[in-house]
């Protein structure tokens, strides 16, 4: 049985709700067993047991294939196992729609979405992976609001295949990817390669651009006799307002012929990019991201036995479709300073690092924080250091460390940085450094920088985030990685995703409270995520946290903090036993966290909560590793 209800356990796992069903399993979202977030958990369904030994040898496939991969544009895998007669694998969580429930989609978007999985798709196949069941439903797009952009991630490696297997992959007839998305050489049972995948994915944006399908069919057959002998209906044709150019894309990324295709994925939503905006109407208001410069000339057909892309096409496609990654930022330094004026910067020697490169930056992707810290220096020495957070998928802690040197400034808004070297690794396995990147100034004032490990990350600078949220601006500026960026919907994203926004106390709340500035996170999270609130009194608070928070009936204890020099300060109920009273919400177990005198975020009253867990949970499980500067 496959149907779970709410607060069902499987292998620790708690059930939240039910996210959806597909050909192999039913998913739903779940809580982590040991860490504050939720987990999309995967329950193979089992209609027939006596096929449980090739059921569970292809779900097994589709976690061990999925486990390996690095990709910001690919569902990651954490686990997988039995646990009550049920076979499942626990996954990332996407908080949004799949890309079947999308309707009249913008040309943008859609090739924005169908470029970021022809990334996903290019890393697969470069690890010698197929997918081989490419088609809107297993793509689901991370919702944009909370201040994250929005982000494509391809998912179900069900029935994906390593390219050098010797087995039969499909036949006609017995064919498991969708028919309406498969390619002639899957329908007609001939061997598979990467342009297998292409057409799929030409299929898929075909279907987000139109709402259309470039085939008509309505049975198995049909599906057949469509995908092997007749030609896909021209986009410009299905939506009036594309462009002609993108008519001859789609036929060469859906040829018949596997060799006619594009060489990658990426090649032909560059190829679908470079025809939208080559109507000029189109190319005045592109954006910048999009936008090729300079134009490249329409692709042309490829020849059997021609050479590869000019370096031109290859700068542009890297230019367009490099996926963007989360934006948010860190606090510089272990200190916290609140004044949030500069004077002008003073120009740089010549060869040193440009003044408007210099400080920390910070991005926060999921579980994992980045902070880059660039400093003064010329050719040669070592400017850059860069500290990663984050949490392996069995659940442990990871902190890395690396530094690298200068190697050429080319203009005030590129430095080029040569290979990094691992300062701290821990644990050992878990680091690995980069090759040379180039770091990007953007126009808005945020810096980007490709890494070879974990893909493109955009930073950005802490009185940038910190003026985003107004009048809660200290708040920002001393928790920047706890908050997170605000948004223009009001809300930002925070440490380990969380959904943070500014609610001040209100009229019913205690007098000693009122006027002080609070950023709560996770606070209409119903599913048991941590949550964090931070009161900003202006100054110290004249009252204890017991006083302002537990009526005067409390108990306090010390804890030791990575990034607070001294102990900090926990309060709880008087009754609260901190390794055994868990919090619920007909019970909450809150514990008021202060700073010590002399630290200037002593005027700060952290307060945490974490349903189903303990105060020796929240202590040792989060507050051990959140970052406090």
């Amino acid at each position: 049985m496959t149907e779970l209800r709410p607060g069902a356990v499987i292998a620790g796992y708690v059930i939240a709700r039910r996210i959806g069903a597909g050909g192999s399993g039913v998913v739903f979202a779940a809580r982590h067993p040991r860490l504050p977030r939720l987990t999309a958990l995967k329950i193979l369904k089992r209609d027939d047991p006596g096929n449980d030994d090739e059921v569970w040898k292809r779900f097994e496939r589709e976690a061990d294939i999925t486990a390996e991969f690095d990709h910001p544009n690919i569902v990651q895998v954490f686990d997988r196992g039995v646990a009550d007669d049920l076979f499942w694998i626990s996954m990332q969580f996407v908080d949004g729609p799949d890309a079947a429930q999308l309707h009249d989609v913008s040309p943008e978007r859609a090739l924005r979405i169908a470029g970021e999985i022809a990334a996903a798709l290019d890393y697969a196949h470069g690890k010698g992976v197929l997918h081989r069941d490419v088609k809107p439903s297993n793509i689901l797009v991370a919702d944009q609001d909370s201040g994250r952009p929005e982000r494509a991630l391809l998912t179900d490696f069900g029935i994906a295949r390593l390219r050098d297997e010797t087995t039969r992959l499909t036949h006609t007839g017995n064919i498991s990817a969708t028919f309406a998305f498969a390619s002639p050489e899957q329908v007609s049972g001939k061997p598979v390669g990467p342009q297998s995948d292409q057409y799929s994915l030409a299929c898929t944006l075909f279907v987000l651009l139109t709402d259309q399908r470039p085939f008509r069919a309505d049975n198995p057959l049909g599906w057949v006799y469509a995908h092997t002998q007749e030609s896909p209906q021209h986009v410009s044709e299905a939506r009036s307002d594309l462009p002609t150019d993108m008519d001859a894309v789609f036929e060469r990324a859906m040829a018949k012929d596997p060799q006619d295709r594009y060489d990658t994925c990426t090649d032909f939503v560059a190829a679908a990019t470079a025809a939208y905006y080559s109507d000029p109407a189109k190319a005045v208001t592109a954006p910048a991201r999009l936008l090729p410069y300079p134009p490249p000339p329409p692709p042309p057909r490829r020849i059997a036995g021609t050479a590869r892309k000019s370096r031109r096409q290859w700068l542009f496609r890297k230019r367009i479709l490099v996926p963007a990654a989360v934006i948010l930022l860190a606090a510089a330094g272990t200190g916290v300073a609140f004044s949030l004026g500069s004077s002008p910067p003073a120009p740089a020697p010549a060869g040193a690092v440009p003044e408007k490169f210099l400080g920390t930056w910070l991005d926060t992707e999921g579980q994992t924080n980045y902070r880059l810290e660039v400093q003064q220096g010329l050719v040669g020495d070592s400017v850059l250091t860069n500290i990663v957070d984050g949490v392996l998928p069995d659940g442990a802690p990871f902190h890395c460390s690396f530094s690298a040197p200068l190697t050429q400034v080319p203009g005030d808004d590129r430095l080029l940085i040569g290979t990094s070297v691992i300062v701290e690794k821990d644990p050992v396995n878990a680091c690995r450094a980069n090759g040379p990147t180039t770091l990007t100034l953007l126009p808005d004032g945020r810096v980007s920088r490709k890494t070879d490990v974990s893909g493109l990350i955009t930073y950005t600078r802490r009185r940038q985030l910190a003026e985003s949220w107004g009048d809660h601006r200290a708040i920002g500026q001393a928790f920047p990685s706890l908050v997170g960026e605000l948004a223009v919907n009001g809300r930002a994203v925070g440490w380990q995703g969380a959904v943070c926004q500014r609610q001040d106390p209100g009229p019913h709340a205690a007098t000693a409270l009122q006027g002080a500035r609070a950023i709560v996170c996770n606070a209409e999270d119903t599913t048991g995520q941590m949550r964090f609130d931070v009161y900003d009194f202006g100054t110290r608070p004249s009252q204890s946290a017991g006083a302002l928070f537990f009526d005067g009936r409390a108990r306090v204890t010390q804890f030791a903090q990575q990034d607070v020099a001294g102990a900090l300060t926990v309060t709880t109920g008087e009754t609260i036993d901190l390794a055994s009273t868990r919090d619920s919400d007909n019970s909450k177990v809150p514990a008021a966290i202060t700073f010590p005198d002399g630290d200037p975020r002593s005027r700060f009253v952290m307060v945490l909560r974490w349903p189903g867990h303990t105060t020796d949970n929240v202590l040792n499980d989060w507050l051990s590793r959140a970052p406090l500067k």
